[in-house]
């Protein structure tokens, strides 16, 4: 019977992938962090009384963040040159012996040893975090990463959830015991121990470069070879002033509930919940808007929702019924604000710097996470603000942040107002949509008949796109001004585009940004105009060097609406039934590109190249 059992647990065992073991393993880690941390927090609140809880808040966020800061690069660089499977072991091994000594340090009253005992978490989890990133690629095929960020994710926010409930909650029917709070803590790194072992071994991925004791130098070093990716220095800081908000948002939450909404600081535990709630529903939005591709554009839209809802929650802070839909709504537009910025970090690092971009990324979020800590000291302690007047700061510096990033990602944010406005304008009908490379820009030739145009190419393609137009139509000023907020070009008209070199080199500039080119020509023949392009000289070494298909595209609309009924006619106004439909394709000197590696050594299309992914979802590290 009892081999029975244990063949029967064995195969059990083997049947679940390594990802999944992986998953459950960061699922576990994640609680754990998140209920000792609240559990340090009512454990010093008791201690010292309620009235110092901002200070008590301050200080364990500071002692939690320095880790993170001392031994991020350190990690990152340990992450590419062990085997992660054999670090990932290790760190939970670690943890174990962390949560018995928190046990201790509860039983005995012992502030020195609950700050230790953070601090030395705190540790483990630097430790651990590039290494449960950086070895997805190594545990599965490059098409299904996307969805294993997505899912793993999804659960980090979940155990943000269930850490953050369970740490209030187990003191609730305990009668604040922290005893069986911390015995609860070793029993969960126990099973997170067991379940990293059944990760498959990785062999190391053969970096050399050494530990460095001048880390900064370090960091310094990679976000320098990062600077060369588009967007990706950007998409790192705003990833890190995302952990600044929501670390001030945690620590500010529990003064709030108290001066604010007259709770407990229990109570205030269970109101963060509700933006973790948010935050994971968020994430879960941002990858079902995005689709295939990252979207950007989301980024400074949510920052907008952001910097709304914490003046309303300032304005109205001392109704309950109203601060707790603000803060889900605000954990929401955290989601929303998030995952674009964290999952183009890990598609469009290079390979050889994954590990070490991550650990970048960790340091500048919990630089973040030290400014939130000395913010909510300033803010209480030097100015005497109550804790609502913390949002308003708050929603100041958002704003000021959402306004360089609208100028930042503006072509992702024109794109992607262009495709909403397109499928409302439009009733759209695709075709040939199977031409258009997922890996490269590409120049699209087309027959300009109105302003309109220019949202049904933003609204049939996911790549940002630029317009040069052969002829200026008479337009009213607003109509002018759409045109100068889309980047369009005017081609001057006493020369044709074919031997205009100047135009050219800038649609050449513009293609080496990763950014494809739209085409408007004046002919009504889009194939003849096709044709004349194709075989233009100058136009075919552009392809050569940049290696981008040219695409013929045909845009028919549906304008006469007499002979339908009044509904019908009035309907179609608004909704114009229009088919699109990319056609002739020309890529040239398409065998030599892949021979003579000349798509490989370019960054541009490199980054275009990784840009594209099957099945975006979502992507993030643990977080609170």
């Amino acid at each position: 019977m009892i081999s029975t059992l244990k063949e029967n647990f064995f195969v059990l065992v083997r049947k679940l992938s390594s990802f999944t073991y992986l998953n459950m393993t960061q699922f576990l880690g994640a609680m754990n962090d998140n209920i000792y941390k609240l559990l340090t927090i009512y454990f010093f609140i008791q201690m010292e009384g309620i009235e110092n809880s901002h200070i008590v808040l301050a200080t364990t966020g500071a002692i939690f963040v320095l880790p993170f800061l001392l031994f991020s690069s350190s990690a990152g660089i340990i992450a590419d040159r062990y085997s992660k499977r054999n670090i990932i072991i290790t760190t939970k091994s670690l943890e174990f012996c962390i949560m018995t000594l928190g046990m201790i340090s509860f039983a005995y009253s012992s502030k020195i040893g609950a700050y230790f005992t953070l601090f030395l978490l705190a540790t483990h989890s630097t430790l651990f975090s590039p290494s449960k990133y950086s070895i997805l690629p190594e545990l599965l095929p490059p098409e299904k990463i996307p969805k294993a960020n997505g899912l793993m994710t999804s659960f980090t926010y979940l155990a943000i959830i269930f850490g953050t409930f369970l740490a209030s909650f187990i003191l609730d029917i305990t009668d604040r015991s922290f005893m069986v709070a911390s015995a609860f803590c070793i029993s969960i790194s126990l099973i997170g121990l067991f379940t990293s072992c059944c990760i498959q071994y990785t062999p190391p991925s053969g970096s050399s470069k050494r530990l460095n004791a001048h880390f900064v130098h370090d960091i310094y070093v990679t976000l320098k070879a990062l600077r060369s990716e588009p967007s990706l220095i950007a998409a790192i800081v705003g990833s890190a002033f995302f952990l600044f908000l929501a670390a001030y948002v945690q620590l500010n939450m529990i003064p709030f509930a108290v001066q604010s909404l007259h709770l407990t600081d229990v109570q205030g535990g269970y109101l963060f919940l509700l933006t973790a709630i948010g935050i994971g529903s968020g994430s879960i939005i941002a990858g079902k808007i995005s689709g295939k591709r990252v979207e950007l554009a989301l980024v400074p839209l949510a920052g907008v929702g952001i910097t709304i809802s914490f003046f309303l929650l300032d304005l109205l802070s001392n109704n309950i019924y109203a601060a707790i839909p603000l803060v889900i709504i605000i954990g929401i537009f955290g989601g929303i604000y998030l995952i674009p910025l964290d999952s183009y970090i890990q598609i469009a690092s290079p390979k050889q710097y994954i590990g070490q971009a991550v650990a970048a990324t960790t340091f500048l979020s919990f630089i973040g996470v030290l400014c939130s800590s000395i913010l909510l000291y300033a803010v209480t302690e030097i100015f005497g603000f109550q804790a609502d007047k913390g949002f308003t700061i708050l929603g100041f510096i958002t704003a000021a942040l959402t306004v360089l990033y609208g100028f930042i990602f503006f072509d992702y944010l024109t794109r992607f107002v262009g495709l909403i406005l397109s499928r409302l304008h439009f009733q759209i009908t695709f075709s040939g949509q199977d031409k258009i490379p997922a890996e490269v820009p590409a120049i699209f030739v087309c027959t300009h008949t109105a302003w309109n145009d220019t949202l049904l190419l933003l609204g049939a393609q996911r790549q940002r796109i630029r317009f040069f137009i052969e002829k200026e139509q008479e337009h009213t000023k607003v109509l002018r001004r759409m045109y100068h907020l889309l980047r369009v070009v005017f081609i001057p008209e006493m020369e044709p585009l074919e031997n205009n070199p100047e135009c050219l080199n800038a649609i050449k500039r513009t293609l080496e940004k990763g950014i494809s080119v739209c085409i408007f020509t004046t002919d009504p023949n889009v194939v003849r105009e096709f044709e004349k392009l194709k075989h233009a000289h100058l136009v075919r070494q552009v392809l050569r060097e940049t290696h981008c298909p040219l695409i013929a595209v045909h845009i028919d609309k549906e304008e006469k609406y007499k002979q339908s009924r009044f509904f019908t006619r009035l309907m179609k106004k608004f909704r114009v039934p229009a088919a699109i439909s990319f056609d002739q394709v020309l890529w040239e000197n398409k065998p030599e590109a892949k021979k003579n590696g000349n798509f490989e050594k370019n960054s541009s299309f490199e980054l275009a190249k990784k840009t594209n992914f099957q099945e975006f979802q979502q992507e993030g590290y643990q977080r609170i």
